[in-house]
């Protein structure tokens, strides 16, 4: 009987660190998204940066158009309420969290077609890159 409940016991301190762990990588940023990945610099791009304004749950414009294989910059506002982000998990760039208030520039070459970024915070809050 004390081996079985030793058993128990011990089974529920596993599955208490392991509930634990999972919580602590997605609070510390364990997901694209979390951290910046890629080319991004604090601040506004340069002349010429495409510009994109994060709300809350939109991004506007809605769409854009690049050219396909060469850097392009986005300047990327924080003009909502909440963190933001702006992240490709086809490109594995994201800008990380972006604060209410902040600007900051992300720099990628997209390929031909229509690339997905999206905040992984924010459900629906996506844009269409088209890259031609």
């Amino acid at each position: 009987m004390r081996n079985r409940t030793l058993l128990i016991a011990g089974s529920i301190v596993v599955v208490v660190l392991l509930v634990g762990a999972a919580i602590a990588a997605v609070t510390l940023g364990g997901g694209l998204g979390e951290t910046a990945a890629g080319d991004v610099k604090p601040g506004p791009g340069d002349q010429g940066a495409t510009a994109v304004v994060m709300q809350d749950n939109t991004f506007e414009p809605a769409s854009v158009q690049v050219t396909a294989g060469t850097p392009t910059a986005f300047e990327l506002t924080n003009a909502g309420q909440a963190n933001h982000n702006f992240t490709s998990s086809a490109l594995g760039v994201s800008t990380g969290p972006v604060k209410p208030g902040e600007v900051t520039t992300l720099t990628v070459s997209v390929p031909a077609g229509t690339t997905q970024f999206v905040c992984t915070w924010h459900s629906g809050m996506t844009i269409s890159v088209e890259a031609n």
